[in-house]
C-alpha cells in the first residue's frame, strides 16, 4: 500500500488540515502520530493515498495550514519529503 502522512503539532492543527482536504473532496484518515514519526512522542498525522497527494498539496498551500512533515510509504518503507 503506498499513501502519504502529512504531520500536525497538535489534534486542532490536523483537524484544520483534515477540513480543508474534506472540502477539496480528499477523504482523510485523522490518526495519533508514533514515537517513530514526531521523535517526541506527540502529535498526529493524516492520511491520504498516494494518488491523491498532488491534489491535497494543492489544496493545502492556499490556505496557511501547511504539514509540518511529510512522510511517503510504500511497500512498509518511509522516506520524508521536502516541504
Amino acid at each position: 500500500m503506498e499513501y502519504y502522512l502529512l504531520t500536525a503539532r497538535s489534534i486542532t492543527h490536523a483537524q484544520r488540515m483534515a477540513q480543508v482536504l474534506e472540502r477539496a473532496g480528499i477523504h482523510v484518515q485523522l490518526r495519533r502520530a508514533g514515537n517513530s514519526i514526531t521523535k517526541n512522542g506527540c502529535g498526529y498525522t493524516i492520511q491520504i493515498p498516494a494518488r491523491l497527494y498532488r491534489r491535497a498539496a494543492d489544496a493545502l498551500r492556499g490556505t496557511g495550514v501547511q504539514p509540518v512533515r511529510v512522510i511517503h510509504v510504500s511497500g512498509g518503507v518511509s522516506e520524508e519529503l521536502a516541504l
